[in-house]
């Protein structure tokens, strides 16, 4: 039995290190966080000013596993925007607009949320892990590259749990190698379905340091997403 239990020690090593095993570890994590499939994920996202509560919003997102995804701003004082993602593009929709936007990832929402925060919902999509160490308090560490340009962040550095995969927290860092912020991430059970989940996810502003952001997901479900919910032109004629 012992035997057993060294030899699938020793397999689960090789699965963490083994390069060709890379991928499908950001697959867990991201399975882990949101979930498989076309996904409709509810969330708020509040700012804090010097550790005051100043601002919340409300948006519903939904995304597939082809790089695109759909923000709905669901605020009153936003109510009708939306953002589209296709691949690396983003789009801005304002109510009653015959014309959409071109922004950047960078786009802010809300304090330090951006748009590609919300809307890159899966790492393993855009990046790969370049390297990766297990320490002794437990934690898996990988440095995380960009799997092309145009992406938020070139590189975070993530460190999850080694036993769960869950992700514990994350520096962001921009294209130029400036450090733009901290993430921690906060997991917990699922109200609905008793499953772990990713709850919050704390952001800590590395530039304009008074500012903390809080993301709260309250759900996060499978969704049939009709297909012209990514269509630019559908988008201008619809509110949803």
């Amino acid at each position: 039995m012992f035997k057993g239990l060294v030899l699938f020690a020793l397999a689960c090593h090789i699965l963490l290190v083994n390069p060709a095993n890379a991928s499908e570890l950001l697959h867990t994590i991201d399975r882990l966080r949101i979930s498989e499939g076309p996904t409709r994920v509810i969330m708020d996202i509040s700012l804090y000013e010097q550790g005051e509560h100043t601002r919340t919003s409300q948006y519903e997102v939904y995304a597939d596993e082809n790089r695109r995804s759909l923000a709905l701003f669901r605020s009153a004082a936003e109510a009708g925007q939306k953002v589209l993602m296709l691949d690396d593009q983003f789009y801005l929709f304002m109510p009653n607009s015959r014309r959409h936007i071109r922004i950047t990832p960078m786009q802010k929402l809300l304090g330090d949320a951006a748009t590609g925060d919300i809307s890159s919902l899966r790492w393993s999509a855009d990046y790969h892990i370049e390297a990766q160490t297990e320490q002794d308090d437990g934690t898996l560490r990988l440095n995380l590259n960009a799997a092309r340009a145009g992406l938020s962040y070139g590189r975070v550095d993530l460190a999850v749990d080694a036993s769960t995969f869950y992700p514990l927290h994350a520096t962001f860092y921009l294209p130029s190698g400036r450090v733009a912020k901290d993430a921690t991430f906060i997991m917990g059970d699922d109200p609905r379905t008793g499953q772990t989940r990713l709850l919050t996810m704390v952001l800590q502003d590395r530039i304009q340091t008074s500012q903390r952001t809080e993301v709260h997901y309250h759900s996060v479900e499978p969704w049939d997403i009709p297909e012209n919910w990514f269509n630019p032109a559908f988008l201008l004629r619809n509110n949803l």
